[in-house]
């Protein structure tokens, strides 16, 4: 019985000493992550937990899958504290008379491209008039991105049909069993159905239409209540950046374990689809470009300035605590 109230009483101090000593262990913040897909250009993030970035300074990060439209309810209702993904379902969702108080914190421009996908038979887009295509779901971003495609051409959009099937591998079943004729994908994606026989017939990107990037995006009232944890993570994934655009192996090892890509082809594309070339500042020009696929898709363009939906001032301050370190 000595022994064991003994045994009690040291516990109980080095608890103590935990909680009073300095440089002691302390609990990690925690930042709950809402990825709107899973794709190449979450290689930051994923590198920063597989490396242990984000444990070093002091954060627990949880990334969550959830579709756009989930996503974005999820950050209004507090449940997430960022979103990551294109920033059309944002700016959607504060096109109403009290926006939900959202802010844009980054911007991360991958080298993706976006190709219009279509079954053999298909010569030219104004083959597609009377056919389907297939879109995640309705009004979602990928139906603007075909929408412009089809308009570049002089197509009618509202003589093609457009059917919801889910994410791309989803999409890319719905082509494949001759469903619809046709849909947009990635790079890579696009890679594995040319190498079973489909078409390449349009690319979205061009010189003058930039394709949107993936954006952070979190509450206002976070960025004050959370704002050192939020740094934190800002900084993170800016260093992981880096490392991704330089470090091709890791890439590719995180590219086959969470996107289980084993052909050596669509994983070299995959790699190079995600390598990110502009961050972590967003520009007007690629919110205007955001704006113009939403109204594609929707029919909506919410008057919201730059100002209103962007702050650098967590990129900033991060960058300002980096230097003094150095």
């Amino acid at each position: 019985m000595l022994r064991e109230y003994h045994r009690r009483k040291a516990w109980i101090v080095l608890a103590a000493l935990m909680i009073f000593l300095p440089g002691a262990a302390q609990a990690q913040q925690k930042i709950r992550v809402a990825t709107l897909y899973i794709g190449s250009s979450m290689l930051p993030l994923w590198i920063a937990k597989e490396e242990g970035e984000f444990a070093r300074r002091g954060l627990d990060v949880e990334l969550i899958w959830l579709q756009s439209t989930l996503s974005t309810f999820a950050l209004v209702a507090s449940e997430v504290d960022l979103i990551f993904g294109t920033p059309q379902e944002t700016l959607l969702a504060m096109n109403v008379a009290n926006p939900p108080p959202l802010v844009t914190v980054g911007s991360w421009e991958s080298n993706s491209k976006h190709w219009l996908m279509v079954a053999p038979s298909i010569q030219s887009p104004k083959d597609l008039i009377g056919k389907s295509l297939a879109t995640s779901r309705p009004k979602a971003a990928d139906e603007g991105y075909a929408r412009i495609i089809l308009k570049r051409y002089g197509v009618d959009s509202t003589k093609v049909a457009f059917i919801s099937a889910g994410g791309q591998r989803d999409r890319a079943g719905a082509l494949r069993s001759g469903t619809v004729q046709g849909s947009v994908f990635n790079t890579y994606n696009s890679l594995a159905l040319e190498e079973a026989g489909y078409k390449k017939l349009a690319l979205l990107e061009t010189p003058q239409f930039p394709f949107p990037p993936a954006t952070y995006t979190t509450r206002k009232d976070f960025v004050i209540q959370k704002r050192e944890p939020l740094k934190a993570f800002m900084a993170a994934v800016t260093d992981t950046t880096r490392k991704h655009n330089q470090d091709r192996e890791t890439g590719l090892r995180l590219l086959k374990k969470y996107m289980k890509i084993s052909n050596p082809k669509v994983l070299e594309a995959a790699y190079q689809d995600g390598v990110i070339n502009q961050y972590p500042y967003m520009t007007r020009e690629q919110m205007n470009a955001s704006l113009d696929i939403l109204e594609a898709s929707t029919g909506v363009r919410p008057k919201i300035t730059f100002e209103q939906f962007v702050d650098h001032s967590l990129l900033q301050e991060a960058k300002l605590q980096q230097e003094r370190r150095n």
